[in-house]
């Protein structure tokens, strides 16, 4: 793990030697759709569940030709669920480290550019709380893509994001709970800062 975060910030630094690069913090909320668990306590039946949970950190964006631009971030992010199945309440609680590596195309207007962005992200379970800390075979290693839209306005920087997983979460917890093919999907809203 020490490696790899000493790639990551390598990474950041060797962005920020260009003149059209810009560092940044950025923040806001997880919209995560959870589907495909399944309850044996329940009948075996599946289940789809949504939340919302918030993420933070910070990035770097650096400008390109053509009108792209590449931002790679590292964030922190949480995802909660929970929801009651017959007698019983099941909590999840999941925190990420996630690192996404956006690729921007849009249009510089004087003060604004509005822009499109895709690029694949890993992500890392740095802890688990309620009901999940008592499960095993929770995968620590995610991994997926997202794209979405965003808007430059002077050092403001909103966007919205859908990200899909690859991979699924887990294979099977406690004796209880199937995790199947589940994998975290949602839509992320952030607001940053840029430097």
């Amino acid at each position: 793990m020490k490696k790899i975060t000493i790639c990551i910030l390598a990474l950041f630094f060797a962005f920020g030697l260009s003149a059209q690069t810009h560092f940044g913090i950025k923040g806001g909320l997880n919209f995560s759709s959870h589907k495909d668990i399944k309850f044996k306590e329940g009948g075996n039946s599946s289940v789809s569940w949504n939340s919302t949970g918030w993420h933070a950190g910070i990035l770097v964006q650096a400008k390109l030709p053509l009108g792209f631009a590449f931002q790679p971030e590292l964030l922190y992010s949480v995802r909660k669920f929970d929801s009651k199945i017959s007698t019983a309440n099941y909590k999840f609680d999941f925190s990420y480290v996630e690192l996404p590596l956006n690729l921007q195309w849009g249009i510089d207007l004087l003060i604004f550019r509005p822009y499109v962005f895709a690029g694949p992200y890993v992500s890392y379970l740095a802890s688990m709380g309620g009901k999940a800390k008592e499960w095993d075979g929770v995968k620590n290693l995610g991994y997926g893509c997202g794209a979405g839209f965003g808007i430059d306005l002077w050092i403001l920087q909103i966007t919205g994001k859908w990200n899909w997983a690859f991979g699924t979460l887990g294979d099977i917890g406690k004796s209880d709970i199937v995790f199947g093919s589940s994998n975290l999907n949602g839509f992320q809203l952030s607001v940053g800062l840029l430097f």
